[in-house]
Protein backbone atom coordinates (compact mmCIF):
# COMPACT_ATOMS: atom_id res chain seq x y z
CA UNK A 1 0.00 0.00 0.00
CA UNK A 2 2.69 2.38 0.82
CA UNK A 3 4.51 1.73 -2.36
CA UNK A 4 1.32 2.26 -4.31
CA UNK A 5 0.92 5.94 -2.29
CA UNK A 6 4.65 6.29 -3.18
CA UNK A 7 4.34 5.65 -6.84
CA UNK A 8 1.06 8.20 -6.95
CA UNK A 9 2.82 10.86 -5.13
CA UNK A 10 6.12 10.38 -7.77
CA UNK A 11 3.73 10.84 -10.80
CA UNK A 12 2.13 13.82 -9.34
CA UNK A 13 5.49 15.20 -8.89
CA UNK A 14 6.75 14.82 -11.93
CA UNK A 15 3.83 16.20 -13.57
CA UNK A 16 3.69 19.58 -11.61
CA UNK A 17 7.49 19.38 -12.47
CA UNK A 18 6.73 19.16 -16.33
CA UNK A 19 3.77 21.69 -16.17
CA UNK A 20 6.66 24.13 -14.34
CA UNK A 21 8.96 23.78 -17.06
CA UNK A 22 6.81 24.58 -19.90
CA UNK A 23 6.68 27.86 -18.28
CA UNK A 24 10.19 29.79 -19.03
CA UNK A 25 9.97 31.90 -15.76
CA UNK A 26 9.43 28.59 -13.66
CA UNK A 27 11.83 26.75 -15.66
CA UNK A 28 14.45 29.01 -15.29
CA UNK A 29 13.22 29.34 -11.15
CA UNK A 30 14.16 25.43 -11.02
CA UNK A 31 17.07 25.94 -12.72
CA UNK A 32 18.68 27.97 -9.82
CA UNK A 33 17.36 25.83 -7.46
CA UNK A 34 18.59 22.74 -8.93
CA UNK A 35 21.88 24.11 -9.42
CA UNK A 36 21.95 25.50 -5.71
CA UNK A 37 21.29 22.20 -4.74
CA UNK A 38 24.11 20.47 -6.70
CA UNK A 39 26.57 23.31 -5.43
CA UNK A 40 25.12 21.48 -1.82
CA UNK A 41 22.85 24.83 -0.26
CA UNK A 42 20.49 23.77 2.56
CA UNK A 43 17.00 23.51 1.32
CA UNK A 44 16.12 26.61 3.99
CA UNK A 45 18.74 28.78 1.60
CA UNK A 46 17.06 27.46 -1.82
CA UNK A 47 13.75 28.44 -0.62
CA UNK A 48 14.95 31.76 0.97
CA UNK A 49 16.87 33.07 -2.21
CA UNK A 50 13.98 31.80 -4.91
CA UNK A 51 10.97 33.19 -2.28
CA UNK A 52 12.86 36.86 -2.48
CA UNK A 53 10.89 39.74 -4.33
CA UNK A 54 12.86 41.09 -7.59
CA UNK A 55 11.74 45.10 -7.70
CA UNK A 56 11.99 46.91 -10.81
CA UNK A 57 13.89 50.09 -9.86
CA UNK A 58 11.44 53.21 -8.82
CA UNK A 59 11.12 56.01 -11.02
CA UNK A 60 11.45 59.63 -9.80
CA UNK A 61 8.73 61.59 -11.51
CA UNK A 62 10.05 64.86 -10.10
CA UNK A 63 13.48 64.43 -11.30
CA UNK A 64 12.05 62.68 -14.54
CA UNK A 65 10.34 65.99 -14.88
CA UNK A 66 13.22 68.39 -13.81
CA UNK A 67 15.64 66.52 -16.63
CA UNK A 68 12.97 67.13 -19.25
CA UNK A 69 12.09 70.93 -18.21
CA UNK A 70 16.21 71.57 -18.12
CA UNK A 71 16.76 69.66 -21.74
CA UNK A 72 14.22 71.69 -22.99
CA UNK A 73 15.48 75.27 -21.90
CA UNK A 74 18.83 73.98 -23.01
CA UNK A 75 17.61 73.58 -26.91
CA UNK A 76 16.60 76.86 -26.61
CA UNK A 77 19.88 78.11 -25.80
CA UNK A 78 18.94 79.17 -22.41
CA UNK A 79 21.86 77.58 -20.60
CA UNK A 80 20.36 77.05 -16.88
CA UNK A 81 20.70 74.37 -14.30
CA UNK A 82 17.13 73.28 -13.29
CA UNK A 83 16.89 72.21 -9.43
CA UNK A 84 14.58 68.93 -8.18
CA UNK A 85 11.33 69.93 -7.05
CA UNK A 86 10.63 68.20 -3.66
CA UNK A 87 7.23 66.38 -5.07
CA UNK A 88 7.07 63.08 -4.00
CA UNK A 89 5.60 60.62 -7.00
CA UNK A 90 1.98 59.87 -4.67
CA UNK A 91 1.73 64.19 -4.80
CA UNK A 92 3.19 63.90 -8.92
CA UNK A 93 0.79 61.36 -9.66
CA UNK A 94 -2.57 62.76 -7.85
CA UNK A 95 -1.63 66.05 -9.83
CA UNK A 96 -2.02 64.43 -13.22
CA UNK A 97 -5.13 62.83 -12.15
CA UNK A 98 -6.36 66.56 -11.39
CA UNK A 99 -5.49 67.64 -14.71
CA UNK A 100 -2.77 69.66 -13.58
CA UNK A 101 1.25 69.66 -13.99
CA UNK A 102 5.08 70.89 -13.10
CA UNK A 103 6.74 73.61 -14.71
CA UNK A 104 9.65 75.71 -13.85
CA UNK A 105 9.91 79.99 -14.43
CA UNK A 106 13.76 80.54 -14.05
CA UNK A 107 14.95 83.68 -12.68
CA UNK A 108 14.34 86.75 -14.53
CA UNK A 109 18.12 87.41 -14.81
CA UNK A 110 18.96 83.81 -16.14
CA UNK A 111 15.34 83.65 -18.62
CA UNK A 112 14.15 86.98 -18.96
CA UNK A 113 9.82 87.38 -20.50
CA UNK A 114 11.39 88.99 -23.70
CA UNK A 115 14.14 86.79 -24.08
CA UNK A 116 11.64 83.25 -23.56
CA UNK A 117 9.13 84.99 -26.33
CA UNK A 118 11.78 85.91 -28.91
CA UNK A 119 12.77 82.54 -28.53
CA UNK A 120 9.80 81.69 -29.86
CA UNK A 121 9.48 83.84 -32.56
CA UNK A 122 7.48 86.67 -31.44
CA UNK A 123 10.03 89.56 -30.75
CA UNK A 124 7.76 91.65 -32.77
CA UNK A 125 4.92 91.01 -30.14
CA UNK A 126 3.80 94.08 -28.32
CA UNK A 127 4.57 93.02 -24.79
CA UNK A 128 8.30 93.46 -26.41
CA UNK A 129 8.27 96.60 -28.74
CA UNK A 130 5.53 99.04 -27.71
CA UNK A 131 7.34 101.10 -24.88
CA UNK A 132 4.40 102.66 -24.00
CA UNK A 133 2.19 99.80 -22.95
CA UNK A 134 5.08 98.23 -21.63
CA UNK A 135 5.06 100.50 -19.04
CA UNK A 136 1.63 99.86 -18.01
CA UNK A 137 2.10 96.19 -17.69
CA UNK A 138 2.75 94.76 -13.54
CA UNK A 139 5.60 93.10 -14.45
CA UNK A 140 6.88 90.60 -12.14
CA UNK A 141 10.30 89.99 -12.05
CA UNK A 142 11.28 86.52 -10.10
CA UNK A 143 14.65 86.98 -8.25
CA UNK A 144 15.05 83.12 -7.72
CA UNK A 145 13.73 80.28 -10.16
CA UNK A 146 10.79 78.26 -8.63
CA UNK A 147 8.64 75.59 -9.47
CA UNK A 148 4.41 75.86 -9.55
CA UNK A 149 1.60 73.49 -10.86
CA UNK A 150 -1.15 74.34 -12.96
CA UNK A 151 -3.88 73.55 -15.32
CA UNK A 152 -2.99 72.42 -18.64
CA UNK A 153 -6.60 71.15 -19.85
CA UNK A 154 -7.05 72.28 -23.24
CA UNK A 155 -9.96 74.33 -22.35
CA UNK A 156 -9.62 76.97 -19.68
CA UNK A 157 -11.34 76.02 -16.77
CA UNK A 158 -13.64 78.46 -14.38
CA UNK A 159 -15.32 79.91 -17.46
CA UNK A 160 -17.92 83.00 -17.49
CA UNK A 161 -16.35 83.95 -14.17
CA UNK A 162 -15.30 87.70 -14.16
CA UNK A 163 -11.63 88.52 -12.96
CA UNK A 164 -12.80 90.19 -9.75
CA UNK A 165 -13.89 86.79 -8.90
CA UNK A 166 -11.56 84.66 -10.12
CA UNK A 167 -8.87 86.92 -8.05
CA UNK A 168 -10.87 86.62 -4.89
CA UNK A 169 -10.74 82.64 -5.53
CA UNK A 170 -7.85 81.62 -6.63
CA UNK A 171 -4.20 82.78 -7.77
CA UNK A 172 -3.93 83.29 -11.29
CA UNK A 173 -1.53 82.57 -13.98
CA UNK A 174 0.88 85.68 -14.27
CA UNK A 175 1.86 86.93 -17.94
CA UNK A 176 5.44 85.30 -16.92
CA UNK A 177 3.93 82.35 -15.87
CA UNK A 178 1.50 81.95 -18.85
CA UNK A 179 4.27 81.99 -21.77
CA UNK A 180 6.04 79.24 -19.68
CA UNK A 181 3.22 77.47 -18.89
CA UNK A 182 1.94 78.00 -23.11
CA UNK A 183 5.50 77.12 -24.47
CA UNK A 184 6.50 74.25 -22.21
CA UNK A 185 3.32 72.15 -22.47
CA UNK A 186 3.75 72.38 -26.67
CA UNK A 187 7.41 71.22 -26.06
CA UNK A 188 6.99 68.27 -24.09
CA UNK A 189 3.52 67.25 -25.00
CA UNK A 190 4.00 67.14 -28.94
CA UNK A 191 2.54 70.16 -30.00
CA UNK A 192 -0.71 70.24 -27.67
CA UNK A 193 -1.66 74.08 -27.22
CA UNK A 194 -4.25 75.62 -24.46
CA UNK A 195 -6.87 77.78 -25.33
CA UNK A 196 -7.17 77.59 -28.96
CA UNK A 197 -10.84 78.01 -28.43
CA UNK A 198 -11.47 79.83 -24.73
CA UNK A 199 -8.98 82.57 -23.30
CA UNK A 200 -7.43 82.88 -19.72
CA UNK A 201 -7.35 85.89 -17.35
CA UNK A 202 -4.03 86.68 -15.94
CA UNK A 203 -3.33 88.14 -12.58
CA UNK A 204 -1.09 90.46 -14.25
CA UNK A 205 -2.37 94.48 -13.96
CA UNK A 206 -2.84 96.60 -17.19
CA UNK A 207 -3.13 100.13 -15.63
CA UNK A 208 -6.55 100.25 -13.93
CA UNK A 209 -7.49 96.85 -16.20
CA UNK A 210 -5.68 93.25 -16.23
CA UNK A 211 -4.42 91.52 -18.99
CA UNK A 212 -5.61 88.13 -21.02
CA UNK A 213 -4.05 85.46 -22.98
CA UNK A 214 -4.96 82.88 -25.26
CA UNK A 215 -3.74 80.69 -28.63
CA UNK A 216 -3.08 82.45 -31.96
CA UNK A 217 -2.36 80.43 -34.42
CA UNK A 218 0.45 78.72 -32.92
CA UNK A 219 1.69 81.97 -30.78
CA UNK A 220 0.86 83.24 -26.88
CA UNK A 221 -1.90 86.13 -28.07
CA UNK A 222 -1.93 88.74 -24.96
CA UNK A 223 -5.11 90.96 -24.87
CA UNK A 224 -5.42 94.57 -22.77
CA UNK A 225 -8.40 94.55 -20.73
CA UNK A 226 -10.15 97.88 -19.44
CA UNK A 227 -11.04 98.26 -15.90
CA UNK A 228 -14.43 98.43 -16.66
CA UNK A 229 -14.38 94.60 -17.89
CA UNK A 230 -12.72 93.59 -14.67
CA UNK A 231 -16.61 92.77 -13.49
CA UNK A 232 -18.00 91.06 -16.71
CA UNK A 233 -18.54 87.79 -16.99
CA UNK A 234 -17.31 86.17 -20.66
CA UNK A 235 -18.55 82.78 -22.28
CA UNK A 236 -15.10 82.07 -23.19
CA UNK A 237 -13.27 83.28 -20.75
CA UNK A 238 -11.81 81.74 -17.76
CA UNK A 239 -9.02 81.62 -15.34
CA UNK A 240 -6.19 79.16 -14.30
CA UNK A 241 -5.03 78.38 -10.67
CA UNK A 242 -1.25 78.22 -10.11
CA UNK A 243 0.34 76.97 -7.17
CA UNK A 244 3.77 77.26 -6.10
CA UNK A 245 6.31 74.39 -5.51
CA UNK A 246 9.28 74.27 -2.97
CA UNK A 247 12.45 73.47 -4.70
CA UNK A 248 14.08 70.48 -3.14
CA UNK A 249 16.67 71.25 -0.77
Amino acid sequence: MEGMEELALRRQADEALSQALANPVKAAIARVAYQMIIDGESADAVLAKIGKKHHTPKIDLAEERRKAIEANFRKLGFEISVPKPDVSNTTFKSWKREGRELFYRPATAEVSYEAWITAHGQAKHWTVTNVADRAKVGWEDATKGYWFTTEIAPACPRLKTHWIDLMAAVRLLSLEEYVIVYWTHCHLMSGAMIDISTWCWLRTRFGRGALSACDNGGGVRVSRCGGNELSISFGGGGGRAVEVVKNAA
